[in-house]
């Protein structure tokens, strides 16, 4: 089985360092472009089933996706956004003056983050793990005789938790990964075991002088 894990293209939130999570967010100009640039990637590849995020900016990057390789889109709440509860809507300015201890935790020590309100790396990847065994299940089930190829667009933090799990490492190495807007990561499966042969790729948005560097916080 053949795994795409996409983030959503790219917000004003994005651009501007806000903490978005579970705020409903679209895509900006240039986030749409980078959508459609994304679903022509995968106009060849053979998809068979797509899973998005609720939220807006997944799920239209999601649609181009679908309408490029003509398959529909399943919206899926395991896939949604962390929720990192008082931060959202916050900029990273005004997080490090408000909450300056948990960011320091959230920085250097992710694995042990907790803030009232807002969900830990270890609860989310939990459900997003969970979700993965059932659509890894389905796709085997129901998918091609040549094996499926499933796409999930997703977000920032959910990209990076797949990427330790196809792993199998700890989530105090959430910082080593890089998952920018637009991205593509690639997994394949066997029994149990994953191999992670690409993780952050934007070579489909290499034409374009607007692509810019992202900072990751």
């Amino acid at each position: 089985m053949k795994i795409y894990v996409v983030r959503h293209g790219e917000t004003t939130w994005n651009k501007e360092e806000v903490f978005r999570g579970r705020k409903d967010i679209p895509l900006n100009d240039t986030g749409l472009w980078q959508a459609e640039r994304t679903g022509a990637f995968f106009s060849d590849k053979g998809v068979s089933a797509i899973y998005s995020s609720p939220l807006s900016r997944a799920r239209q990057t999601a649609s181009r996706i679908g309408e490029a390789s003509r398959v529909p889109v399943t919206v899926d709440d395991a896939f949604t956004d962390m929720d990192f509860g008082p931060w959202e809507g916050l900029s990273l300015v005004t997080v490090e003056e408000r909450f300056p201890q948990a960011l320091d935790t959230w920085r250097n020590r992710p694995h042990q983050f907790r803030v009232a309100g807002a969900e830990t790396l270890a609860r989310v990847r939990k459900r997003v793990e969970k979700r993965l065994r059932e659509a890894v299940t389905d796709g085997l089930t129901n998918g091609p005789a040549d094996g499926p190829v499933v796409v999930i667009v997703t977000h920032r933090v959910i990209c990076k938790l797949l990427v330790l799990h196809f792993l199998g490492v700890s989530n105090r190495f959430f910082w080593k990964i890089k998952c920018d807007p637009a991205s593509i990561t690639f997994a394949e499966q066997t029994g149990e075991d994953y191999t992670l042969s690409m993780v952050n790729q934007t070579l489909q948005l290499q034409d374009r002088a607007v692509c810019r560097e992202y900072r990751d916080f």
